[in-house]
C-alpha cells in the first residue's frame, strides 16, 4: 500500500534543469506528479479493520528521501520540508534526478 500525495507546481517561469527541447510544443502538457512517502504490506484482515484514527507504519524512516513520481515513473528523489509561506503545507526539495528515458527509468506498477 503506497501513500502518494499530489504535488503542484506553479505554471509560468521555466524551471531550473528543464530540457529546452521540451519547451515547445510539450512544455504546456500537464502530467500527474505524486510524492511517494513510503509503502508497506498489510493482510486483508488488517485493511478491513482500519478505522478513523488507525495508524499504518511505512517502511520509510524519518529523514529518508521521498520519490517524485511523474506519470507512474520515478524521476527524482527529494526531501520533505514545510513551505515557509504556508506552514500548513509540505514541499519536496529535489536532491537527486534518478535517470532519463535512455537510461531506463524506474516504472511503478499501476
Amino acid at each position: 500500500m503506497s501513500v502518494p500525495s499530489q504535488a503542484t507546481q506553479q505554471a509560468g517561469a521555466p524551471q531550473q534543469g528543464a530540457i529546452p527541447q521540451l519547451a515547445t510544443p510539450f512544455g504546456r502538457v500537464k502530467v500527474s506528479v505524486q510524492i511517494m512517502l513510503g509503502s508497506t504490506t498489510l493482510k486483508l484482515t488488517e485493511i478491513l479493520a482500519l478505522k478513523a484514527g488507525s495508524a499504518i507504519a511505512l517502511d520509510q524512516k524519518l529523514g529518508e528521501s521521498v520519490s517524485v513520481i511523474v506519470n507512474n515513473c520515478c524521476v527524482a528523489r527529494g526531501e520533505l520540508y514545510v513551505l515557509e509561506e504556508d506552514g500548513n503545507r509540505l514541499g519536496v526539495r529535489i536532491t537527486e534526478l534518478t535517470g532519463n528515458s535512455d537510461a531506463g527509468d524506474t516504472f511503478l506498477a499501476g
